[in-house]
């Protein structure tokens, strides 16, 4: 079994203890990203309070998400067809030696 790792940071103005599986160089980039993120949101929504902004970020997290399980079911579908297409090349190939072989 993995062993936890607390990772402390500060949220907006809110300190918080993440418990994780990842190790603390995974975790300081997920804090640079989400400062990253917070502070683009704060600087166009300067009246927004830390759970708005973290809501908005959790949302625009999903939406990300959502759209890049899309592309890879489209690259995965496009994959297997490449495969289909393959497969069937390489037994054409195999089938004509038999052929010529005889």
């Amino acid at each position: 079994m993995k062993s936890k790792n607390r990772y402390k940071f500060v949220f907006g103005e809110k300190p918080l203890t993440l418990t994780t599986d990842k190790d603390n160089l995974f975790m300081e980039e997920v804090e640079r990203v989400a400062q990253e993120k917070y502070q683009a949101i704060k600087e166009k929504l300067p009246a927004a309070d830390d759970e708005t902004i973290a809501i908005l970020m959790a949302i625009n997290s999903l939406s990300l998400q959502l759209s890049r399980e899309i592309e890879m079911e489209k690259m995965e579908k496009e994959l297997s067809q490449l495969r289909s297409v393959a497969i069937v090349d390489i037994k054409e190939k195999v089938s004509q030696e038999e052929t010529s072989e005889e």
